[in-house]
C-alpha cells in the first residue's frame, strides 16, 4: 500500500471511508519492546490496543488514523507499556501536524468551521486554542503606547475595558472588567509607564482614578465623540418632549423620519432631508432652535486654538434658552470636566477614540460569528491576529550595539547591527476588513468623524 501519510515509524495497512471521513489504519514498524523502561524487567505481549487520532484533511475530507499497537506487561513491576509515537499528541488525540494547522488558523476562523474541516470536536479545537493563547501570552509583548485610548465594551453581559494604541491605530489589550480593582493593578504592572504621554477616554471617573497614580507623564483628553454626543442626546430629549404632546400617528411619524436625521450634520444632508428640516422649522420653530443649539455645540470642535474653543463654549452656554433644560445639563457636565475636555487643544495632534470605538464594533461582530466564545478566546482572536499584527510590527537596529574604535580613536559604528522586533498590537483597520464590522459602527460616531 502506498504510504500517503508520510509519518515516521508507522506503515499504512488499510484504507476506508466512514461517514465522509477517511480512516487509514497504520501499524508501527519495529515497535517490539523487550525490557521495561521503569525497572528493566522482561516484557511480554499483552494484546493489542486500537486508538484513533485526527490528522490533517485529505481530498477535502477529515482524516482519522487508526493506530494498532501491541501492548506489553512487565513481568517484574507489572506495568502496562504501550509504545509511543513521536508524531502523536496523546492528550488531544491528534497528530502534531494537525495541531499546528489548528494553531495557525484558530484565531481567524470559528471553532465550528475548524471542527467541520478537521473532524475534531469543537471542545478539542477550543482546548488547542487555549494552549496556543497561553503561549502567546508569554511570548508576545506589545510596546507601551505613547497615546493610549481607553474605552468600555459590553460583551457577554459584562462591561470590559479596551485599551488601544492611538498613535499606531492598533489594539493594545482587552481586560475582563473596567473596574478600578482590575485597572489599578494592571497599570501598576504595565512596563515603561513613563512612555504614556496622552490618554483618551470618556468621562467615566474610575478610568482617571485608575491610571493617574501609575502613569506619571500621562495627560487625560476626554474623547470628542463622548462630549458632542451629549448635545445629540439633549436634542433627542427635546424631540421626545415635543412628541409627548402629539397624537399617536404624528408621534410615530416624527420618530421615523427625524430620529436619525437630527444626528446628521447639515453638510451631510440630502436635498430631500434639507426640505424636511425646512418644514420642521416652519411647524416647530422652538425645536429647530434646539437643533441649531446642537450644531453650535458641535462647532466648538472646529476651533483651531484652545482659547477660541473656550470662547465658543462660553458663548454657547450663555445663549441656551431657559426652557431647554437638557442643554443646560450638558453645560454643567462640561464645566465639571472642563480641564480634561479642553486639553484636547493642548495635544500635538487631535486625539480621539474613533479607532477604539471602531474596534468595539468589530469585536461584537466577531463575537456573533463564534457563539459560545469565552472572553479569553475572543480577546485572543482580536489581539493576536497574525495578519493584523504584522502591519504594526517594526524591525529596528539594537540600541545595545556598541561603537567600535575607529580612525585616530574616533568612534565608528559597526556596519552590521542586531535587529529588534517591535510589536504594537493588532492594526484595527485590518481587523475591520477581516470581520466586516462597518455595520456595527455607531450612527452618532459616523456623524462626528
Amino acid at each position: 500500500m502506498i504510504d500517503i501519510l508520510q509519518l515516521e515509524g508507522v506503515q499504512p495497512i488499510d484504507y476506508r471511508n466512514e461517514d465522509g471521513c477517511i480512516v487509514i489504519t497504520v501499524q508501527p514498524s519495529g515497535d517490539h519492546l523487550e525490557t521495561c523502561p521503569e525497572c528493566g524487567g522482561r516484557l511480554y505481549k499483552h494484546g493489542q490496543r486500537i486508538n484513533h487520532f485526527a490528522d490533517t484533511p485529505l481530498q477535502m475530507q477529515p482524516v482519522k488514523i487508526e493506530v494498532v499497537r501491541t501492548r506489553y506487561r512487565c513481568s517484574e513491576c507489572k506495568s502496562m507499556i504501550t509504545p509511543q509515537l513521536s508524531f502523536l499528541d496523546e492528550k488531544r488525540r491528534a497528530t502534531n501536524r494537525l495541531i499546528q494547522q489548528v494553531r495557525k488558523r484558530c484565531l481567524d476562523r470559528t471553532f465550528t468551521q475548524l471542527a467541520e474541516n478537521t473532524g475534531v470536536v469543537v471542545n478539542t479545537i477550543k482546548n488547542i486554542t487555549l494552549d496556543f493563547v497561553a503561549e502567546l501570552e508569554q511570548d508576545v509583548k506589545f510596546e507601551t503606547p505613547t497615546i493610549m485610548g481607553i474605552d468600555e465594551l459590553k460583551l457577554m453581559g459584562t462591561y470590559r475595558c479596551v485599551i488601544t494604541n492611538l498613535a499606531m491605530n492598533s489594539l493594545y489589550d482587552m481586560l475582563p472588567e473596567r473596574t478600578q480593582d482590575t485597572l489599578m493593578p494592571y497599570f501598576a504592572k504595565m512596563p515603561d509607564t513613563d512612555k504614556v504621554e496622552w490618554i483618551c477616554s470618556d468621562m467615566w471617573r474610575p478610568f482617571k482614578k485608575s491610571f493617574r497614580l501609575h502613569l506619571p507623564n500621562a495627560k487625560l483628553v476626554i474623547d470628542k465623540f463622548h462630549v458632542v454626543r451629549m448635545a445629540s442626546a439633549a436634542l433627542d430629549t427635546e424631540r421626545k418632549n415635543l412628541q409627548s404632546g402629539m397624537n399617536r400617528y404624528a408621534r410615530l411619524n416624527m420618530k421615523k423620519h427625524l430620529r436619525w436625521l437630527l444626528l446628521r450634520r447639515p453638510n451631510s444632508l440630502t436635498e430631500e432631508q434639507l426640505e424636511v428640516m425646512a418644514q420642521l422649522e416652519k411647524l416647530h420653530p422652538e425645536f429647530k432652535e434646539a437643533y441649531d443649539l446642537k450644531e453650535q455645540f458641535y462647532n466648538i470642535y472646529e476651533a483651531i486654538t484652545k482659547d477660541d474653543a473656550i470662547q465658543r463654549f462660553n458663548n454657547w452656554e450663555s445663549d441656551i434658552p431657559k426652557h431647554l433644560k437638557s442643554f443646560r445639563d450638558v453645560a454643567k457636565t462640561v464645566n465639571n470636566n472642563f480641564e480634561d475636555i479642553f486639553t484636547y487643544w493642548d495635544a500635538p495632534v487631535r486625539i480621539t477614540n474613533a479607532y477604539t470605538e471602531g474596534h468595539n464594533g468589530i469585536t461584537r461582530v466577531a463575537n456573533r460569528m463564534g457563539r459560545g466564545y469565552t472572553f479569553e478566546v475572543l480577546r485572543a482572536k482580536m489581539l493576536y491576529n497574525k495578519v493584523a499584527r504584522s502591519i504594526t510590527t517594526l524591525t529596528t537596529p539594537s540600541s545595545s550595539s556598541k561603537p567600535s574604535k575607529g580612525y585616530e580613536g574616533l568612534a565608528a559604528f559597526p556596519t552590521k547591527q542586531d535587529k529588534i522586533k517591535l510589536e504594537y498590537g493588532a492594526y484595527i483597520p485590518t481587523l475591520v476588513e477581516l470581520y466586516g464590522g462597518d455595520e456595527d459602527l455607531d450612527e452618532e460616531l459616523i456623524s462626528t468623524m
